[in-house]
């Protein structure tokens, strides 16, 4: 039995589902999600997996062709009822923002301030402006107005009637990449001071796991798979979980004793799984060192302190292409004597690497395999 003073969830999505036009592919899929009072979810998934429907959904832009959707304990919408957004209790920031061009900040900011006397409605203002740090710019128009700074006016406007919950459609999406990342930064912490409770709707992988206290997977309208950013990075479910956060290499081994045999020599499992399984193994738990020519001159195949020695040192392999990014750098390289254009080996390495295309190396794993599920028989 739950605390009589325990809140109630900010969100409940119970057994969802949402259709356009087939029934038989429906956008969202019997989907069910809770989100805890000031959590920050972010709920990501590729173009058309039903995120933004979803969010939809739970606005009340649209409404569920079956289960139940409840705001902060409240049933907005079932079977029977349908709250319209306006009383939904939600903050929504729009991709484009949707500030009023003849309203200055304030009157934006006021403007979803109803039931308050004038002067109340202007202080509330000035508070949520204060928050967001724009009080300097009240009497500038959205048009005088950097990317960055309309968008937290788009934030204290969703923030102003103290909304259970804060939906995020796409909100950096818009910015320019040096403009992105402060700004994002920048409304973590405004969200965190306020404390919202706030979903997060994005396709960017990185955005996703830098702002949010948990992901929410999407695919074909269902949940693929739902935990904190790190978990769900280093412990993908699915081979598509795997693939969508970030690179990764999938390859097929056979696991036994916590360990799996592939074409990399013997690695260790993250977790126990026997037969036949395909692992997912990310560009920084590999390794590459170089490899001389000559290293292997004179060796012969019947040679097996040879064999052993190329045990040690991993597979033999060839730089096929090099992505420098100043911290780090990606490297994809294909078995020696391979197809230089096939799928290959992803590998992160530092910035002191000086591999290129075209040098011979050794590939080795450093660090644990992840049995996908389904893939063990």
């Amino acid at each position: 039995m739950s605390d009589a003073n325990e809140r109630p969830d900010a969100l409940t999505i119970q057994g969802v589902s949402k259709s356009f036009h087939d029934p038989n592919h429906p956008a969202v899929d019997d989907l069910s999600l809770r989100i805890a009072p000031g959590e920050t979810v972010a709920l990501l998934g590729p173009s058309g997996c039903g995120k933004t429907t979803l969010l939809r959904l739970v606005a009340g832009f649209e409404a569920p062709d079956a289960g139940r959707v409840a705001v902060a304990g409240r049933t907005v919408s079932d079977a029977t009822t349908f709250t319209p957004p306006e009383a939904r209790r939600i903050g929504f920031v729009f991709q484009d923002y949707a500030l009023f061009p003849h309203l200055d900040v304030q009157q934006n900011v006021a403007f979803g301030l109803t039931g308050l006397s004038r002067r109340e409605r202007r202080e509330r203002a000035r508070e949520v402006m204060d928050l967001v740090g724009l009080t300097v710019f009240a009497r500038r128009y959205p048009a005088q107005l950097s990317g960055g700074q309309q968008q937290r006016v788009a934030l204290a406007r969703a923030l102003a009637p103290g909304p259970d919950l804060v939906l995020l459609d796409e909100p950096f999406s818009n910015l320019d990449a040096a403009l992105r990342e402060g700004t994002r930064q920048e409304v973590r912490r405004i969200l965190a001071r306020s404390g919202a409770t706030t979903l997060l709707v994005t396709h960017d992988q990185e955005e996703a796991m830098a702002f949010a206290d948990r992901l929410v997977v999407m695919r074909a309208g269902r949940l693929e798979q739902e935990g904190d950013p790190e978990a769900t990075y280093r412990r993908p479910r699915t081979a598509f979980v795997a693939g969508f956060l970030g690179r990764t290499n999938l390859v097929r081994g056979t696991a036994a004793n916590g360990r799996v045999t592939t074409a990399l020599g013997t690695v260790p499992l993250d977790a126990d799984a026997e037969g036949q399984v395909l692992v997912s193994l990310r560009p920084e738990d590999l390794a590459l060192t170089r490899r001389t020519e000559d290293a292997r001159e004179g060796a012969t195949d019947d040679a097996p302190e040879d064999a052993a020695e190329d045990a040690e040192a991993g597979l033999p392999v060839v730089i096929t292409e090099r992505q420098y990014y100043g911290h780090d750098r990606m490297l994809r390289c294909c078995v020696q004597g391979g197809d230089p254009d096939g799928e290959g080996w992803f590998v992160r390495m530092g910035p002191g690497s000086d591999l290129r295309p075209g040098d011979p190396a050794w590939l080795r794993a450093v660090g644990a395999a992840v049995a996908l599920e389904g893939s063990s028989r």
